[in-house]
């Protein structure tokens, strides 16, 4: 199954969530590299469950990527050691991942024509 057609078989409400979430990791988001690896693995486990059209798990991972979110991450204004703040170590989101992300939203909107993106969860290497 592409997907595309498991994306039409997850809710409108799920859907509509998970690309938000998405959307603000594109155009906010900004974590240490290492960080970046661990929202990876998440955003691998999402594109499954769009693939395979399964709304709770879509669900529960977009409710882990919030958790991820910069609106929820504390910020440290400085350490005290002359080490640079953790604001200075932040990045957004590696280019390579950017055009998952943007896969995976596509596949996520359910008005969009079948024959769309192709499948998020197929990583270059």
């Amino acid at each position: 199954m592409s997907t595309s057609e498991g994306a039409a078989v997850i809710d409108r409400k799920t859907a509509d969530a998970a690309r938000l979430a998405l959307e603000l990791m594109l155009t906010e988001w900004h974590l240490p590299p290492e960080r970046w690896a661990e929202v990876t693995e998440l955003l691998d486990e999402l594109a499954e469950a769009v693939a395979k059209g399964q709304t709770a798990r879509v669900n529960a991972l977009t409710g882990e990527l919030d958790e991820w979110s910069g609106h929820r991450v504390t910020r440290i204004q400085g350490t005290g050691d002359e080490t640079p703040p953790d604001d200075d170590k932040r990045v957004p989101l590696p280019p390579e991942e950017a055009e998952r992300v943007v896969a995976l939203v596509h596949a996520l909107d359910v008005d969009s024509p079948p024959g769309g993106p192709g499948p998020a969860s197929g990583r270059r290497t």
